[in-house]
């Protein structure tokens, strides 16, 4: 909500409060989360990006902390969503990055346990870079920042439809998305 739409989200602390300790019965599920996918599609470049999606993560856990969470407890709730975009070894480097750079900001919260600053971070390919002209070139853009987010390590991965910036999608596009996945799995073995 705040990234993008700007709302003020700390009359949600409560509610989040609440979530956190509901979804306790369920560790690896994490219920709040910093949508930086936005950013990415709106043509931020990668510093922005992995920098706002950090600072929003830290007033997360600045206000689950503050609203009597434990860090742990607030560090394990929080997952980010991060748009890829067509920049290669950038895009690599900014997951990485980001993980390390995470990691350092919950420790400053002092977790009990170092799992808590643990990065999820589930990735999107951008639809910012995408052409109508020629539509099938967005084939090899979306293949290309798939690849960059999977070798990067990210923990889920949508692949949008090559289509998907002018018409919406059909069963062949959805199909050749899907394929763009199992293809970087069986033939160039990342499942491995």
């Amino acid at each position: 909500k705040m990234l993008s739409k700007g709302k003020d989200v700390s009359n949600y602390i409560a509610t989040a409060k609440e979530l956190v300790e509901v979804m306790a019965a369920l560790p690896k599920y994490r219920c709040i989360s910093v949508n930086a996918i936005e950013l990415n599609n709106a043509g931020s470049y990668i510093a922005q990006d992995v920098g706002y999606a950090l600072a929003w993560g830290a007033e997360y856990m600045t206000m689950l902390t503050e609203g009597g969470l434990t860090a742990d407890e607030a560090g394990k709730a929080i997952k980010f969503n991060m748009g890829v975009g067509g920049n290669y070894f950038m895009e690599i480097a900014k997951f990485r990055a980001a993980r390390m750079l995470w990691a350092m900001i919950v420790k400053a919260y002092a977790p009990a346990c170092d799992c808590a600053a643990k990065m999820r971070v589930h990735a999107e390919t951008s639809t910012f870079n995408k052409t109508i002209y020629d539509a099938h070139v967005n084939l090899l853009r979306t293949q290309t920042e798939a690849m960059s987010a999977t070798i990067a390590g990210v923990d889920s991965l949508t692949v949008n439809a090559f289509d998907v910036t002018y018409t919406e999608s059909d069963d062949f596009s959805e199909r050749i998305a899907r394929n763009q996945q199992l293809l970087l799995k069986g033939e160039s073995h990342f499942n491995n």
